[in-house]
């Protein structure tokens, strides 16, 4: 064989190893697209009239959010993949300053990532969202709304309940930043879930990406009378 075709090896060679090499790279730096920003509440907000009154039937209002949050890793390049909606509904009853009741509902089958392939695995595969439509959370204890001021502050409360995710229970407790605002009572928090405790797969979204088994589930609701 001459020098030429030994050159002409070398060099496909040094292409196929420059390409799984950065394959990783390239995948963090330009595939995998900008992420939202983790659900929370916003730094700053008008205060609740003092005079209003914090019991009542409340509705789960417009600016709700929710979503699931995962860690990918492609060849030990890791990073994070955040799929949210606004499509959230729910209620919630306070009475003598204590939350009673409350129900949040989302949307499973419209959350959505930077990536439509994900979320067609996400809501079919993965979530069946055809035949478990609804991820919801439910209190299963009373919260005690008494220490949390009318003038924005946020205060940090456990909060027990059940989340529901493909048809799934299981208990949970999990601290959420709760505020009373101009907007309502607004509440957020994360809960940190195994994807096998509720029968849910991993997604595979591409055969050499692999997907963390746990993740998270955040919330950013504004309830509204």
């Amino acid at each position: 064989m001459n020098k030429r075709w030994w050159w002409v090896i070398g060099s496909a060679v040094a292409v196929v190893l420059a390409v799984v090499l950065a394959g990783p790279w390239v995948y963090a730096n330009f595939i995998h697209g900008d992420q939202p920003d983790a659900l929370g509440l916003s730094d700053d907000a008008a205060p609740a009239d003092a005079s209003a009154e914090i019991d009542g039937t409340w509705t789960v209002g417009p600016g709700s959010k929710a979503g699931y949050e995962v860690w990918e890793t492609l060849q030990g390049q890791r990073v994070f993949v955040r799929g949210q909606t606004e499509k959230v509904s729910g209620t919630a009853t306070v009475e003598s300053e204590k939350l009673t009741e409350g129900t949040v509902e989302v949307a499973v089958a419209t959350i959505a990532t930077d990536d439509g392939r994900r979320d067609f695995q996400f809501s079919n595969s993965v979530m069946n969202a055809s035949k478990f439509p609804k991820a919801t959370f439910t209190i299963t204890e009373p919260v005690d709304l008494s220490t949390v001021p009318a003038d924005g502050t946020i205060t940090t409360i456990p909060i027990t309940g059940e989340l529901t995710l493909k048809g799934e229970t299981r208990p949970v407790t999990t601290d959420f930043d709760i505020r009373r605002s101009a907007a309502g009572i607004e509440a957020a928090g994360a809960i940190d879930v195994t994807w096998t405790d509720y029968k849910i797969d991993k997604p595979t979204m591409f055969a050499n990406i692999i997907v963390e088994d746990a993740g998270q589930i955040q919330f950013s609701i504004i309830l509204s009378k």
